[in-house]
């Protein structure tokens, strides 16, 4: 087993002076999203599978597939639409979808839509692993669009025409739902502790926008919840009180914060931040670190570790959030899939 987990290790930060001569550290350079920056191949798509998810952001999913279906089809690619009309529904269209060489399947929504669609992806009964992605965000955070750099619905229809495709890691991921054991994939962040428990909040406040997530924050430090947790990092145990563990395939998450600064997604591994059980006042200090694009790695509060297995284990379940959606509850497993899917890029 070793010594140990793999620890993440950030350069010194540089000192700067600001207002008044207080010195502050300047943000942590962000890695870039792809270690491998050849694109791997060119694929000719034919058809594209829209899958359409019409609540999310602001609602505008619908307007935007009919504009991404417009473009596709004056580029001579076919399009068959599909709209989810609940939770989890792009699951259960992405699982029965009829797939041909030559065909693509292209998101209309936010992380969690993606989400679902390669979770169902997974699940085909006869899933081809060269089948590519693309993702048209209509999302509020789109944490992955805006780490691979989608700019808006023509940019993202413009990688789809072009076929170029790279290679990306996913976390096949099993948590509970009361009695039943689920498994979803995740393409960009799973969190635990502090980080749901803001989500929570935000979600009752949706109306608010981005702005729900700062005061889901504020209000979970101002609770001060901490929790006992057993956490397993490539079989080596960390046991402590914690006030958040926060698993990221990319760099950024919530309302593109930059959470994980070092973490790529096709490494290979997941990046893994510890927050230990620490007051309230340090614990504000430590959020205001973290909008300032990633200064919070260098505070000796936090630990960043890299992993292919993961297990966290708590005495009573607990809620967690895969991809910016509340899914379920511990015992949590998460297990890294190297280059599991292809992307328009």
């Amino acid at each position: 087993m070793g010594k140990g987990p793999e620890r993440v290790i950030f350069d010194d930060p540089e000192i700067k002076k600001g207002f008044l001569g207080r010195k502050y550290f300047s943000p942590p350079k962000k890695a870039p999203h792809f270690s491998n920056l050849q694109f791997k191949e060119e694929y000719k798509t034919s058809r594209v599978h829209l899958i359409v998810n019409p609540y999310s952001g602001k609602k505008k999913g619908l307007a935007v597939a009919d504009l991404v279906g417009e473009e596709l089809t004056n580029s001579k690619i076919s399009v068959k639409a599909y709209v989810t009309e609940k939770p989890e529904h792009a699951i259960e269209i992405a699982k029965n979808l009829d797939i041909k060489d030559g065909d693509a399947i292209v998101t209309v929504g936010g992380d969690g839509t993606l989400c679902e669609v390669i979770s169902g992806f997974m699940i085909h009964s006869e899933h081809d692993s060269k089948i590519p992605f693309g993702l048209v965000p209509t999302g509020t955070g789109n944490s992955q669009a805006n780490d691979m750099e989608i700019l808006d619905y023509m940019d993202a229809v413009e990688r789809i025409i072009k076929g170029r495709i790279r290679l990306i890691d996913i976390a096949e991921t099993t948590f509970w739902d009361q009695d039943e054991e689920i498994t979803r994939y995740s393409h960009n962040l799973v969190g635990w502790g502090l980080g749901v428990d803001s989500n929570i909040l935000a979600e009752k406040m949706r109306f608010l926008g981005p702005l729900r997530y700062d005061i889901g924050v504020f209000l979970s430090i101002l609770r001060g919840k901490v929790r006992k947790a057993k956490c397993y990092i490539d079989e080596h145990l960390i046991e402590s009180d914690f006030i958040l563990l926060l698993i990221q395939n990319t760099c950024t998450g919530g309302d593109r914060l930059r959470l994980a600064p070092n973490a790529q997604i096709d490494d290979g591994k997941m990046d893994l931040g510890v927050i230990y059980h620490i007051g309230r006042f340090k614990l504000i200090k430590l959020f205001n670190q973290l909008k300032a694009q990633g200064s919070h790695v260098w505070n000796p509060n936090v630990e960043f570790y890299r992993f292919k297995n993961l297990r966290i284990e708590t005495e009573e379940p607990t809620s967690i959030n895969i991809d910016g959606e509340n899914l379920g509850t511990t015992p949590l497993n998460v297990k890294v899939l190297p280059s599991a899917l292809r992307v328009f890029h």
